[in-house]
């Protein structure tokens, strides 16, 4: 799970009367919730536009793409107090939208499963290992201690299933969410919409 503080000047580029609403206002807890709600919609599209585009593995191998993305738009929630609005989004690898991420073998793996084919797409190995007849070959000029996970076919041939690798480094890719820039013109149009609001009901 990853948050995401939005830390900007609301100020920046506001009308003289927008800058002396927000100078004398006490309680900024209904502000921060407008500008949560802008971050959070902006955020929500960004994600469902990657849904629509992120299918490089899916695409090579020929397999239904599993809708990482659009999962991730729908576990993104808000939340605001008086100090600040935090978005955060319950999906595991968003995180390299800030830094590098290093992936290691979950409790009780062995090694992180890399899908090559696309019966294997979307399947745990250890779901299929048996059932598939699945076995571990390693070349002896494999690096990294990479192996395969292979099937024999009738005829004899190999299949390989999966890449088994003992770790996988993902370099930062901060096109996984909204530009800080962007941001920051989502939170100034919550701001100038709640002062424009409460000046108009006063």
């Amino acid at each position: 799970m990853s948050g995401l503080s939005l830390s900007v000047d609301v100020r920046d580029g506001a009308t003289p009367l927008v800058r002396d609403f927000l100078a004398r206002l006490t309680n900024r807890t209904q502000l921060n919730e407008t500008i949560a709600l802008r971050a959070h919609t902006l955020t929500r599209d960004h994600l469902i536009g990657l849904a629509g585009t992120r299918h490089n593995t899916a695409n090579r191998l020929g397999a239904t793409p599993k809708g990482h993305w659009a999962l991730a738009a729908e576990l993104t929630t808000f939340t605001a107090d008086a100090t600040s609005a935090t978005i955060t989004i319950a999906q595991p690898g968003i995180g390299r939208a800030f830094h590098d991420v290093e992936i290691y073998p979950g409790a009780g793996n062995k090694a992180i499963t890399i899908p090559l084919i696309a019966q294997a797409y979307n399947l745990r190995a250890a779901s299929v290992w048996k059932s598939e007849g699945l076995f571990v070959v390693k070349g002896k000029r494999s690096k990294g201690n990479a192996a395969v996970a292979v099937k024999r076919l009738p005829d004899g041939s190999l299949q390989p299933w999966y890449l088994l690798l003992p770790h996988v480094h993902q370099k930062q890719d901060r096109t996984l969410l909204p530009s800080d820039s962007a941001y920051q013109s989502a939170a100034q149009e919550g701001a100038r919409f709640y002062v424009n609001d409460r000046i108009t009901r006063h």
